[in-house]
């Protein structure tokens, strides 16, 4: 699970099981930020979305930025490099 926060828009929160939330402001930017979070995504395959590809596809959205990752690792003990992994 991770979540990308766009500025402007809202925050979108990916499950890992291929499924993911938008919350914005209102409904017209959650709205917008959904049609925006399926244009990213449309490229990868239902089948081969892993973590990693669709954290790439949502940050190349203008003004996305990474929030959170979920991890096996203890608070404060993630490397810059893990949190990407």
């Amino acid at each position: 699970m991770f979540s990308v926060a766009v500025k402007g828009y809202g925050i979108v929160i990916w499950d890992g099981d291929g499924m993911w939330r938008t919350f914005g402001a209102n409904e017209s930017m959650s709205a917008t930020l959904s049609a925006r979070v399926e244009l990213a995504l449309q490229d990868l395959e239902l089948g081969h979305r892993n973590d990693d590809a669709v954290c790439a596809a949502l940050l190349e959205i203008a003004g996305a930025h990474l929030l959170s990752v979920d991890c096996s690792h203890g608070p404060d003990d993630c490397c810059e490099d893990d949190a990407r992994n």
